[in-house]
């Protein structure tokens, strides 16, 4: 199944619907994380502007037509969940941990 993200031609503010358009393209697009990767491997020999360009060119062709500045929004955001979550998991595991085993 391929995603085809809303159109944003006017460029509306992002919204919560393209924060999970975007994390579900990144966490089950084979050929998006194939392309990450490959991107990866070049990234020693791009310019900052080449690399973002491919990154662009690899969410387009994944149906994710971004801006730079709103993948950089979308990557913050990205990047600020997970470490929500991960706080929120050494939060619970030290509430399950028995007092003086830490």
């Amino acid at each position: 199944m391929k995603w085809f993200w809303k159109s944003r031609e006017k460029r509306a503010p992002l919204e919560f619907e393209d924060a999970v358009c975007f994390n579900w393209a990144l966490d089950t697009n084979r050929e998006l994380q194939e392309g990450l990767l490959k991107l990866a491997e070049q990234y020693p020999h791009l310019t900052e502007e080449q690399y973002t360009q491919r990154l662009l060119e690899l969410f387009r062709r994944a149906g994710l037509e971004l801006s730079a500045d709103e993948l950089k929004i979308l990557l913050m955001l990205r990047r600020e969940t997970d470490c929500m979550l991960l706080r929120k998991e050494q939060e619970k595991a030290q509430k399950d941990c028995p007092k003086g085993t830490m």
